[in-house]
């Protein structure tokens, strides 16, 4: 039972990482989307821009066309001369089908855009559906993997009780047996000779047998089992579970459920009708857990920093560190750490937990007097063509 809380224990802390790594992808998921649509919506602008400048050119285009043939028809009415006349009329006819050329030309450019537009939505339609539907199947995954783990754990505690249940009864029909075949040994001896019933009361009162004695001398029980020692008490001594007392103390020299100390001490009496409590002092399960993958500059120090003290790390043992060997222009982002990543940590230590961060970069102070110094004799300069080209054009 004891390994089982282990195993849940452990199981639960890999949830939770399981569950902060699921986070963070909806998290980049959701930041691509958002990205995916301010570029639309840059490329939608782009569009409507590209439009209005081909509607202004269109309608400046047109507009030549219908000045050119404004003026031919103003040239015609104006002519005295027939053969002048007829020369504008035939240039007046051309303008209008050289216009008529330009509309039927532009509509058959707007129908091949309409369709390409139409083309388009039909795309980023069956694109988003697509992306919905994976969206949903992930759903389903992750819903499908919770209740298999669910199932399992419950299969795995089922087992466990079972198994418990089994030794327990195991043990207590060996024991009732063991004081059966005691008290039927006894009750035979008895009947076996009268005449010698006053010695064989003296050999009992000598020589008690295991289920009548009052007194035994302690076993070594240190590096055993808590459950093995009691019930080796229970069975073998008949000590009540209630003279058996349990205290908990970390250790790391010995495993969670194994006894440390003992009192009474190995090799002493203990008398069974003094009532005096036998107290194990047992190690407890320490908690623990592994250490998460803060590096590769994609998690903040204060994201880092409480993600650790959520899963019951002490906020003074998180220790920052500035990494001069990695620039960025964003400070605080984790570089590395220590312990690293899959190393197991205890939550009740005092052991520090280095996280190296970056150092944001700025530019330095003689750069941008240069940068102003060069600025000022640019400026100068300008100001001397300037005056010089001024004095040219005055004399």
């Amino acid at each position: 039972m004891e390994d089982w809380e282990k195993k849940r224990l452990i199981d639960e802390s890999n949830s939770k990482i399981d569950e902060h790594n699921r986070l963070i992808d909806e998290g980049n998921r959701a930041r691509e989307e958002h990205y995916r649509k301010i570029e639309a919506q840059r490329e939608e602008l782009l569009r409507l821009e590209k439009n209005r400048i081909r509607e202004t050119a269109d309608r400046e285009q047109e507009k030549e066309y219908k000045d050119k043939i404004l003026d031919l028809k103003k040239r015609w009415a104006e002519s005295n001369d027939t053969s002048q006349q007829q020369r504008y009329q035939i240039l007046i006819a051309e303008a209008e089908q050289e216009y008529n050329d330009y509309l039927a030309e532009k509509e058959r450019i707007r129908q091949i855009e309409d369709e390409k537009r139409q083309q388009f939505l039909k795309q980023y339609e069956q694109k988003l559906q697509r992306i919905e539907e994976e969206k949903q199947q992930t759903v389903k995954i992750e819903r499908r993997k919770s209740f298999v783990k669910r199932v399992i754990i419950g299969s795995v505690f089922v087992i466990f009780l079972v198994i418990a249940l089994t030794t327990w009864r195991s043990n207590k029909l060996s024991s009732k047996g063991v004081r059966d075949r005691a008290s039927s040994m006894s009750s035979n001896a008895s009947s076996s000779s009268k005449k010698d019933s006053k010695i064989d009361k003296t050999k009992n009162i000598s020589a008690p047998s295991v289920t009548n004695q009052k007194t035994f001398t302690m076993e070594n029980y240190v590096g055993q089992t808590r459950s093995a020692v009691v019930e080796n008490l229970k069975t073998n001594y008949n000590v009540s579970e209630k003279l058996i007392e349990i205290v908990e103390e970390e250790s790391d020299e010995y495993e969670p459920g194994q006894v440390i100390r003992q009192s009474p001490a190995a090799g002493s009496t203990y008398d069974l009708s003094s009532n005096h409590k036998i107290k194990l002092t047992v190690a407890k399960e320490v908690p623990s857990m592994l250490m998460p993958d803060f590096g590769s500059m994609q998690y903040t120090y204060a994201n880092a920093r409480s993600y650790l003290i959520q899963m019951g790390v002490s906020s003074s043992r998180i220790e920052r560190v500035v990494d001069r060997k990695v620039t960025s222009t964003q400070a605080d982002l984790v570089t590395s750490q220590s312990p690293k990543a899959g190393q197991k940590i205890d939550l009740k230590s005092n052991k520090k937990i280095t996280l190296y961060v970056t150092e944001a970069t700025t530019p330095s102070s003689s750069s941008s007097s240069s940068s102003s110094s060069s600025s000022k004799n640019s400026s100068s300069s300008d100001d001397e063509n300037h005056s010089s080209s001024s004095s040219s054009s005055d004399y």
